[in-house]
């Protein structure tokens, strides 16, 4: 019987960052792996100042701005689609990989990832292929099958969200579920949106950690909810919540619309490490990988300076932006 190699795939060790410079090296990340620079990678960080950042599409009223730079929160538009997260007690990921039609990928690492790279890495074919489904919603599922098996692993019975009506009349992403979120006894615990350009995938999420939620009802639950639903023109082709995409369920939203910590349900006490190698350990699970560490290479922080010189990309100003490479 003839074994299936493992993918090798990379780990951006924890770091924290302010927000602009987060979004670009995730939106860096998915560049240079469409490029063929580098492979999927996983990454795991957090914010410096703390910061609310708000899907591409999103409405934004100026009110609920005023909030969040009254409560000394930066704010950042994302790449990806979805509402607004708070960024404060809790743990952000990122993973970047492609859809079936980068298969067979000419891949040409330069100097500083072949010399960062364990041998096996650049021995073993093309690990910079691609294995993530086609299907926007399949996408979402394989990537979000890969953090419930490391929540269960820590005794978190996580699963996924159903999507629902509701979303669309909050501000706040945490106040109901959609198929692209996890839930934990009915409360939603990470919520996830996408990013898709050309055939690459670019999934992020907030992980709630211990995150208060009087602050989420000062800063959103006292806001005019004016993010209705996105008028057509005003959507992009690659930034996609999967609330945008489902079927509605307003019985789910009864049901879910206030998130859970995991400090209150982690039978050992919190740890960011531990996490960090739990889901780790569900990817490698879910896609039959390894990981390689090492940092982020000058090419993709050459990049992220760059996509941070474009002083519109991430501002908030109450226009959707249309982003380009």
């Amino acid at each position: 019987m003839t074994s299936v190699r493992a993918r090798a795939l990379r780990l951006i060790p924890y770091g924290v960052f302010d927000a602009a410079t987060n979004m670009a090296i995730d939106e860096a990340l998915l560049e240079l792996h469409l490029q063929g620079k580098t492979p999927a990678t996983l990454r795991f960080y957090g914010w410096e100042p703390a910061a609310v950042s708000f899907g591409y599409s999103q409405k934004v009223s100026p009110r609920t701005v005023e909030k969040v730079r009254a409560a000394g929160y930066d704010a950042v538009r994302r790449p990806t689609g979805g509402r607004a997260v708070l960024h404060e007690g809790e743990l952000t990921y990122c993973f970047v990989g492609a859809g079936p039609k980068q298969d067979g990928i000419d891949f040409r690492p330069d100097d500083e990832i072949a010399n960062a790279a364990p041998s096996y890495w650049l021995e073993q074919g093309s690990p910079y292929e691609g294995f993530l489904p086609g299907s926007i919603n399949q996408a979402y599922k394989e990537i979000c099958d890969a953090l419930i098996y490391g929540l269960r692993e820590l005794g978190v019975a996580a699963s996924l969200g159903r999507s629902n009506s509701a979303y669309k009349d909050y501000e706040d992403c945490f106040q109901a579920t959609t198929q692209a979120d996890l839930q934990f006894e009915g409360k939603k615990i990470v919520g996830s949106a996408q990013l898709r350009r050309r055939h690459g995938v670019l999934q992020h999420g907030s992980i709630m950690i211990n995150q208060s939620q009087t602050k989420l009802s000062e800063i959103f639950g006292l806001a005019e909810r004016e993010s209705k639903a996105i008028a057509p023109e005003n959507k992009t082709e690659g930034s996609l919540s999967l609330s945008e995409t489902s079927d509605c369920d307003a019985e789910a939203a009864e049901k879910a619309d206030r998130h859970c910590n995991l400090i209150d349900v982690l039978t050992n006490g919190y740890d960011r490490t531990t996490l960090e190698e739990a889901i780790g350990r569900g990817f490698t699970r879910k896609f039959n990988c390894h990981f390689a560490v090492y940092e982020l290479t000058d090419e993709e922080m050459e990049l992220v300076e760059k996509l941070k010189s474009d002083k519109s990309r991430y501002q908030i100003d109450g226009i959707p932006r249309k982003i380009e490479t």
